[in-house]
């Protein structure tokens, strides 16, 4: 069964479903974009890795060696055995605690590439939370971003994310969701698709070089193919509200919609 929703289906929104999803979908789309390639060109998913600091909710916690002693010796008057099970064991000298930890963070992308230079074309970013966060990652996108454009790269981004902040691009139109295209050859102009829950995905052109006519991405198979072969449905709680939660407006729709749903189902 396909997603109920008629455009993006906000329970994939979940933290809990986003990064496979937003994994699946981009090879998705990849393989849509893929046979309306002329010759001569070529689109490949590609792998961002980084990694990053988990943060300390104390910030003076934040810059610190290898382990930090969170309790000193115990009062040599403590130093008691204690029973665990039927064995002995002496209190511990000290308590620590890890360092901050690190964790892997990977984001993917779609380059289009001349198949002579190798060149990168055209760009197409699905974007995460993290690049909705201001912070470090924020920074590293924005200039991510900024240095496509200014190498004569068209950029596609996809904002499927009700969260976060938006691209910094001036006032936007009202929407859940957009998707921002900027064509090389339009210098500092970007074309803007707003849509809310209760939308369609707007089909959207890719641009390609002159004189190549640009591809048509079309989101909503993406998302159906992905939503179906990863079995969403029964992974999906519909009876409970999405994260994040809907308006109340949408809220209410979409429990009419879901109920509409569920009947279909049980026919």
């Amino acid at each position: 069964m396909p997603s109920p929703f008629p455009g993006m289906d906000p329970y994939l929104e979940d933290p809990y479903f986003w990064q496979g999803f937003h994994t699946s979908l981009m090879t998705a789309m990849r393989a849509t974009l893929t046979p309306q390639l002329p010759s001569g060109f070529y689109a490949e998913l590609e792998q961002h890795i980084w990694f990053r600091e988990e943060d300390s909710p104390d910030p003076a916690k934040r810059a610190r060696p290898d382990l930090f002693i969170k309790e000193g010796p115990p009062d040599p008057a403590r130093t008691t055995r204690r029973v665990v099970g039927s064995v002995a064991t002496a209190e511990p000298t000290a308590r620590l605690v890890f360092p901050n930890l690190v964790r892997e963070v990977a984001h993917h992308a779609i380059r289009i590439r001349d198949a002579r230079s190798r060149r990168v074309v055209t760009a197409i970013e699905l974007l995460s939370p993290s690049n909705k966060e201001f912070g470090d990652e924020w920074d590293r996108y924005q200039l991510k971003r900024s240095e496509l454009v200014a190498n004569d790269t068209s950029l596609v981004e996809i904002d499927l994310l009700r969260s976060g902040h938006r691209l910094p691009l001036g006032t936007l139109p009202d929407g859940d969701y957009y998707v921002y295209v900027t064509d090389a050859s339009w210098y500092s102009e970007v074309a803007v698709w707003s849509f809310t829950v209760r939308d369609p995905i707007p089909r959207v052109p890719v641009p390609l070089p002159h004189p190549h006519r640009p591809l048509t991405l079309d989101i909503r198979p993406c998302l159906e193919r992905v939503y179906e072969e990863a079995n969403y449905g029964p992974q999906i709680d519909y009876t409970v509200p999405p994260v994040p939660q809907l308006r109340r407006v949408d809220a209410e729709w979409a429990a009419e919609l879901l109920k509409k749903s569920a009947k279909k189902k049980r026919r």
